[in-house]
């Protein structure tokens, strides 16, 4: 009675708590004498829960040397290391330094990658005992065979034999010199010396199914001499069936001992819906719809429909709120253990994210990469502020990460976080370069007066992390060994403060351990690493880790698939039922097709698709009430349903002429009275409408510029957001020049050509006459180059942005001298502020003013877009008459100089009468739209296409809603 299968419909924990006391009753509340060992280590918890309450039924409140755990930690912890064996780590480096010396096996190929298939593959050899050919010739024939090639072996084919027959070897000898053994060949050294039978304890194997020889020969010797007694799912006789044939499989090693199936003693038939997954997943070769009609024949109503339902969801984020809804009308309705099962880790952390919200517990079983914490997001940042140069976005993540400042400290340091990014990284649009950043600093020291108390924090914030960058930066364009590039970045991030916050947190902490880990790893392999090299082997490392924070006491559970195989729930949920995760595909791998591996006795892709099949199908019958969710697509791409919910789906319809969609909760997916209700009880805001604010009087700007009154024409709503409350999107750092960053450095060529400006060459003395005009464009080239100079530092892409100009120059120059003849330059740059009466002060900034003797005349340079002229007339475009007002001389005229395409040119312009008309006119215009606002006008959103498509204020404004 060694051997005892059980439906999938049993409570399996619950049948080994009966048999562990059952077993143990002399001895009661003695269990010193048994262990349990279960497939996942899961299923401890809910097993110790029901031995404890089946022994209270026995009338004992306390059981006494209870052991239950994995077979792999229960053998582990038997025999006591006299070598620990080499971490993951550690191999790698081994294997990719014999791989180094073998490198004209592979070529190009990279050895990192290599390295990882390899392991793979040395593994499985390891684990399930694969012998290879004792030669490489042997191994080629091998492969030839598992080919099915016929004739002389291709070159790729011995390559492969090479491949792994030397480095299989090379990886033995290399284990062997170190004295510290391969993981898995400890493991199974461990299986074949433990203690003589006779002494062991009895062992209650509780759904575990062997998966390599030597746990099975560890197994069949406990059987063969009744040390053990072993509980599966499934049916002995039902082999042929796919979610039968993985536990059929793993019987057919134990010929020796015939299983006894607990459903021959059950008191009660096997139910409606069992026969109906049966059917699903069948052991014949009926055809789907003779199946449909011999359900239907025996069952005239679905027992399908109140156990199981589907949803296929539009989206991810549409199935993770169906999931998220589903959860919390379960636990509304007292459900105490709800299940949520998925092999899609992104939906995972959706639906995590979502029931957290609404403030209900999860135990995240399966975590999420280490490489995607916190913590590991600041040591990855640190090395990309190495490797660029201080590019401003790690930087700014770097120093606003928890992990870079105290919290003690943490107001003050965001504070010059805060001044470093708005007024130096972004306003100077500096991205990248300690020093440039500590050079523009010192410039608004002089241009902005700043005090020493924000100056000096900022150069010791920077002094700071080029301190902490030297034992790095000697390493960056180097090598070194393995160590000691973990030793400067230790010492790099102990200099940052960065380490001593990371051992306070718990995710932090993991990547110290990972850091202790893969410096012994260093210790074992002392491999000599790029910079390239050492970043491949830390960020495989960080994503190979998982981090799982800290059990939360919840009644939801987050589980893979392999996790829930012996767990039942009240109500259960199994997300992402499409192709990519249920069944999933084949590993790629990069050795060895399914008939090689089949003849060398390795795992196949069906082997592991029958185990799948296995553990979906015990979920079914898991929970009283089970929900399955897909998503119909994927940024676009189209996402097909599992075979195994379609097959479900199909039947039923079938059967039953319905389907087993969930309408109801696709309604309340499309619902907002599903969302988490607020505890706020304030009445819903009523539906939007077209926007009239008013300014309060204090708000009114008395400054008024030509763009302010501009974006007052264009839309009052635009300029109520803009000039009256200040908003202002961010500042973005261009790390390519755009047409807007072309125009400024135009200006500031020229600005410099007609006027003196400090540090730049200019301006240019002579008349400007045909003698002179190579020697003027000779100096506009030369201001030209040391204005874009800095551009160039940053992306020798800008380059193209200077030749743009220096191709215009000539022509300017010829434009000049023409313009020369009656005008000369009298002012550029000018920046003028006027007192306009009560109406407020105007402001702006004129690029040019010339004389000639008399009148003065304005130009305004323009590269970009320039006004259409029926425009400036009817005055909807009111730059030029608002310089005319501006300006404190006389004008006689007021024009765009286009400096843009092929030559330069007049572009638009007022003049004379109609100038002085239209001034006039923009005046009153002016005055009465101030009095207006200062009375409380409105202030309304136009909503016109042309102004709305490129306007700043879309998110305040909100014109797809009221429009």
């Amino acid at each position: 009675m060694s051997l005892r299968l059980h439906p999938y419909s049993d409570d399996l924990l619950a049948r080994s708590a009966e048999r562990v006391l059952t077993h143990a009753a002399s001895e009661l509340p003695d269990l010193s004498g048994s262990v349990v060992l279960v497939a996942d280590a899961l299923a401890a918890t809910p097993l110790r829960a029901q031995l404890n309450s089946a022994a209270q039924r026995r009338g004992h409140t306390t059981l006494l040397g209870l052991r239950v755990t994995t077979l792999r930690d229960w053998v582990d912890s038997r025999i006591p290391e006299e070598q620990p064996p080499l971490n993951d780590s550690a191999r790698r480096l081994l294997l990719v330094e014999a791989l180094r010396r073998h490198s004209g096996l592979f070529g190009e190929d990279d050895p990192w990658r290599l390295a990882d298939s390899l392991l793979e593959l040395f593994d499985e050899l390891s684990l399930h005992r694969a012998a290879l050919p004792e030669s490489e010739d042997a191994l080629t024939q091998r492969l030839v065979q598992g080919y099915r090639i016929s004739g002389p072996p291709p070159a790729g084919l011995t390559r492969e034999a090479q491949i792994v027959h030397r480095l299989w070897h090379a990886w033995q000898e290399q284990t062997r010199a170190l004295q510290r053994p391969d993981p898995r060949l400890h493991y199974l050294d461990k299986l074949q010396q433990q203690d003589a039978i006779a002494t062991e304890p009895y062992y209650f194997l509780v759904g575990l199914q062997a998966q390599c020889r030597a746990e099975r020969d560890w197994i069949a010797t406990r059987l063969r001499v009744g040390r053990a007694e072993w509980l599966l799912y499934g049916r002995s006789n039902a082999g042929d069936t796919p979610a039968d044939r993985s536990v059929a499989d793993c019987l057919a090693h134990f010929p020796d001992h015939d299983p006894i199936g607990e459903q021959a003693n059950a008191s009660e038939p096997q139910s409606a819906y069992g026969r109906f997954l049966d059917a699903v997943y069948p052991c014949d070769d009926n055809h789907l719809r003779e199946r449909a009609h011999g359900l239907a024949a025996t069952d005239s109503h679905s027992p399908v429909i109140d156990r199981l339902a589907t949803l296929g969801a539009d989206s991810a984020e549409q199935e993770a709120r169906a999931i998220d809804i589903q959860v919390r009308q379960w636990l509304l309705a007292g459900k105490g253990r709800i299940g949520v099962v998925t092999e899609d880790r992104r939906l995972a952390r959706r639906v995590r994210a979502l029931l957290e919200r609404a403030g209900i517990a999860l135990q995240d079983s399966g975590g999420w990469a280490l490489s995607t914490t916190s913590a590991a997001t600041c040591v990855e940042r640190w090395l990309q502020c190495i490797e660029e140069d201080f590019a401003h976005q790690p930087l700014l993540d770097l120093l606003k990460s928890p992990f870079f400042c105290a919290d003690a400290e943490r107001a003050a340091h965001l504070g010059r976080v805060y001044r470093l990014e708005h007024d130096i990284i972004q306003h100077e649009n500096v991205g990248r370069s300690l020093e440039r950043y500590r050079r523009h600093i010192e410039y608004r020291r002089h241009r902005a007066l700043w005090p020493a108390e924000a100056v000096e924090p900022l150069h010791a914030l920077l002094d700071r992390l080029e301190t902490a960058a030297r034992p790095l930066l000697r390493l960056h364009h180097g090598s070194g060994s393995a160590r000691l590039f973990l030793a400067q970045l230790r010492v790099s991030l102990t200099s940052l403060g960065v380490w001593a916050l990371l051992d306070a947190d718990a995710a932090g902490q993991r990547v110290v351990q990972l850091w202790e880990e893969l410096d012994a790893a260093a210790q074992q392999a002392p491999l000599t690493l790029t910079w390239q090299e050492f970043r491949i082997w830390l960020g495989r490392s960080l994503e190979d880790q998982s981090f799982r924070p800290g059990a939360a006491d919840g009644p939801v559970q987050l589980l893979s698939l392999e996790q829930s195989q012996l767990l039942r729930f009240d109500a259960l949920v199994v997300g992402a039922c499409d192709r990519q995760h249920l069944p999933g595909s084949d590993r790629t791998s990069a050795f060895f097709n399914a008939h090689v591996r089949r003849d060398l006795g390795l795992p196949t892709w069906e082997a592991r698709l029958d185990l799948r099949v296995h553990q979906f199908r015990r979920l079914l019958e898991a929970a009283p009430r089970v929900v399955l969710t897909w998503h119909r697509e994927q940024q676009g791409e189209p996402v097909l349903p599992s075979p195994w919910l379609e097959a479900l789906e199909t039947l039923h319809r079938l059967a039953w002429q319905t389907g087993l969609e969930d309408h109801a909760l696709q309604s309340l997916v499309q619902s907002e009275q599903a969302s988490v209700a607020s505890p706020e009880r304030a009445p819903l805001p009523s539906p939007p409408q077209l926007p009239r604010p008013t300014l309060p009087t204090t708000l009114v700007p008395e400054t008024i510029t030509a763009s302010s009154h501009q974006r007052l024409i264009d839309c009052p709503y635009r300029y109520f957001a803009a000039d009256g409350l200040q908003l202002a999107p961010s500042e973005v750092v261009r790390e390519r020049l755009q047409k807007s960053d072309y125009g400024e450095r135009v200006h500031h060529c020229l600005e410099a050509f007609h006027g003196p400006v400090d540090n730049l060459p200019g301006p240019f003395n002579q008349p400007f006459t045909a003698q002179t005009r190579a020697a003027a464009i000779d100096l506009l080239q030369r201001i030209a180059s040391a204005v874009f100079a800095r551009d160039l530092e940053d992306n020798f892409q800008h380059r193209g942005w200077l030749k743009r100009w220096w191709r215009l120059i000539p022509s300017y120059v010829d434009w000049q001298i023409q313009r020369a003849a009656n005008w000369q330059v009298q002012q550029v740059e000018a920046r003028i502020e006027q007192s306009f009466g009560s109406t407020g002060t105007l402001n702006g900034r004129l690029d040019r003013i010339d004389h000639d003797g008399r009148h003065d005349a304005i130009l305004d340079y323009k590269t970009g877009r320039i006004p259409k002229q029926a425009d400036i007339d009817s005055g909807e475009a009111i730059q030029l008459p608002f310089y005319a007002l501006l300006s404190p001389g006389p004008v006689e005229q007021v024009e765009y100089l286009k400096l843009d395409g092929d030559r330069v040119a007049r572009a638009g312009a007022l003049a004379g009468e109609a100038l002085d008309d239209l001034r006039d006119a923009v005046g009153c215009r002016i005055a009465e739209l101030q009095q207006a606002m200062r009375a409380g006008g409105a202030l309304p959103a136009w909503g016109d296409p042309d102004t709305c498509r490129y306007c700043p204020m879309g998110g305040l404004c909100r014109r797809e809603a009221w429009i």
